[in-house]
């Protein structure tokens, strides 16, 4: 994922623990999905992710989001 998007799903997971994420969203077209809402690099991304039975969060990808960046743009501040 550096390659192609340049930034670690480890930097984006790190980010995430810290809890700097702008939201968390049910996914609409995936059942039992839910997307966290970051800032990378002043951009808002998206990174779908799971609970799984032992309550552990696997992070599914990580994209950038011209739709959630126009919601989100400018209010990317820590919810907790």
């Amino acid at each position: 994922m550096i390659r192609t998007r340049g930034v670690s799903l480890k930097a984006i997971a790190d980010k995430i623990v810290s809890g700097e994420y702008t939201d968390i969203l049910e996914n609409p077209s995936r059942a039992e999905q839910y997307v966290f809402i970051i800032d990378v690099e002043n951009y808002t991304w998206a990174v779908p992710f799971i609970i799984e039975e032992d309550e552990t969060i696997f992070l599914k990808t990580a994209y950038p989001s011209r739709k959630f960046h126009k919601r989100y743009r400018g209010r990317h501040e820590k919810k907790n």
